[in-house]
């Protein structure tokens, strides 16, 4: 082999190690992310689930209220599990 083709090789060689370190960050990413996810769930589900399924059972409730509710709602979902659907 002459020296031009060993270099290629080797960047070759150099850019999947690169790959697999980044796909092994990746996936320990996703698994903290997860985790978190999981852990803290007992406090989410009464925090934001029933908290705002509650209020929107109560029919002196105003309109903006409840529009208040569905927005932190929404926000709170795209920011939690946004990051989880993006590394996986």
């Amino acid at each position: 082999m002459s020296a031009t083709e060993e270099e290629e090789l080797q960047v070759l060689y150099d850019n999947l190690r690169q790959m697999r370190l980044v796909n092994n960050v990746m996936l320990s990413c996703a698994a903290f992310v997860a985790y978190d996810i999981l852990t803290n769930l007992d406090r989410e589900i009464p925090l934001i689930w029933r908290y705002c399924h509650d209020i929107g059972n109560d029919e002196r409730t105003s309109w903006r209220r409840r529009a208040r509710h569905i927005l932190v709602q929404t926000l709170f979902v795209f920011g939690r599990y946004y990051a989880l659907l993006y590394l996986v």
